[in-house]
This record gives structure tokens, sequence and C-alpha cells, in this order.
């Protein structure tokens, strides 16, 4: 998938304004303070209202969009060289290969510590990649008791880290 695609299709153009309802629903198991990597953040809106609710941000996508905060390509350069107390990452794995995916998920581990908290949302897109939500993303955090499931449907979890 390109990303002019993903620009054109998905990236800046969802056209929603409010933050995701499961992102809402879960945010008192939020550090009070702190801050956000909020990865694949589209238009901003979750990297929007986590600033509103006092969060220091930092919002990623695949194009960068300075009107809304996003600097960094995704993709093209690493996450951020700092430790996160919140990893947001909420439908957009589903738009990378497992190659990809997994690549970012190393990323997001080497941005957390002890406490944070990670989102991820996800949904079987029809123009994303194929994914195993428990086998592949779920099992990765969580099978060696790094990360403790805070909150988990399907397509849909919560974790913090523990150790």
């Amino acid at each position: 998938m390109s990303r002019q695609y993903l620009n054109d299709r998905w990236c800046v153009r969802c056209n929603r304004t409010t933050a995701t309802p499961y992102l809402i629903k879960n945010t008192k198991l939020f550090p009070e303070t702190g801050t956000v990597l909020d990865i694949g953040c589209g238009n901003g809106r979750n990297s929007d209202y986590m600033r509103g609710l006092g969060y220091e941000v930092d919002s990623i996508d695949m194009v960068a969009d300075y009107e809304h905060s996003i600097q960094t390509i995704l993709g093209d350069e690493s996450l951020p060289d700092k430790e996160y107390d919140i990893i947001l990452a909420n439908y957009s794995l589903m738009f990378f290969d497992s190659y990809e995916r997994l690549i970012i998920m190393l990323d997001m581990f080497a941005c957390s510590k002890v406490g944070t908290v990670i989102v991820i949302e996800m949904y079987p897109a029809k123009d994303g990649s194929e994914y195993d939500f428990d086998d592949e993303i779920f099992n990765f955090f969580t099978i060696h008791g790094v990360f403790e499931k805070l909150r988990k449907s399907k397509d849909k979890c919560v974790l913090r880290r523990v150790v």
C-alpha cells in the first residue's frame, strides 16, 4: 500500500474530530499527568483530546502535518528516543504489513517504561493488512509478563508495563 494512498485515503481525512470512544472510556486507567505518543494519529483527534486533558503529546503519522503538530513521519524515521507514560495506536497498525507492525511494536516497547499504558485499537479494514490480534499483537506485549492486561475486547486492548 503506498504512502500516497494512505495519505489521500486515511491519514488526515477521516473527518472525525472527537477522540475514539474506546480511548475516552479508558482514560481513567491513565496516570494523571505525563507524556503521550500517538502513533498513526491521522488528523490528530486523539492527540488533541489528550492535550486537552493536560498531557504533553508527540503525534506521528505517515505524513507531516504541521497544522496538527505531526512532525515525525512513521516508517521513515524511528519513534522519538524517549520514554512515554501513554502510547496510543488507535486504528493504525492494521495498515502495516506484519514485518512493519513488528518494527513499530518493538519501537513501542523501547519507548515504554514501567507504568506505561498502551492503548491499541484495530479493525479488519478492507484495504489494510491481515493480522491476528491475539497471536500477533496482544501476545507480543503480554507473553513474557512484561505488560499486564487492563482491558481487552475483540481487536482492542489497554495494557500496562509492569517489568
